[in-house]
């Protein structure tokens, strides 16, 4: 049998996940950092990101580079070149897109034990969610994560 992954090597497949479904720079950016921390292989998908974060951010170094006085790193080139803006949360998001995560999760958990129903009448419950809430959860886990996500 083939050993499993190490937590390590989960967190940082997921992060490339949420990276990929969302765009969020946030989910990139851990990801990188914990693949280095940790010695492990950066994803492809990944490290695309920290390479086109980086050509953004040297464009106006290398006009400096080359000669061009004015040239100059401003917050607005940097928060653009990470592709976030104006009232945009990338680490509130990235929390929230684990969170949705582990609730799928847990549900997917409860339908081993009971119907989809009671699973989801479960999971309302432990989360304190509204039956709205947990259907729009799975509807979207359907589209984006796995469309294996069972029915209720």
């Amino acid at each position: 049998m083939a050993a499993l992954p190490s937590p390590q090597k989960l967190e940082l497949s997921e992060l490339a996940s949420i990276f990929r479904e969302t765009q969020n720079p946030a989910a990139a950016w851990l990801a990188f950092h914990l693949a280095k921390e940790n010695n492990l292989p950066v994803p492809d998908i990944v490290a695309a990101e920290i390479d086109r974060f980086a050509a953004e951010v040297s464009k106006p170094l290398l006009a400096a580079w080359n000669g061009d006085q004015l040239a100059k790193i401003t917050t607005k080139g940097i928060t653009e070149a990470w592709g976030s803006g104006r009232g945009m949360k990338p680490a509130q998001d990235l929390r929230r897109s684990r969170r949705d995560g582990s609730i799928v999760a847990h549900y997917w958990d409860k339908t081993n034990e009971a119907s989809a129903n009671d699973a989801k009448a479960a999971v309302m419950k432990d989360y304190n969610l509204s039956d709205k809430s947990i259907e729009q959860l799975l509807t979207t886990a359907r589209k984006t994560r796995d469309p294996d996500t069972p029915e209720f």
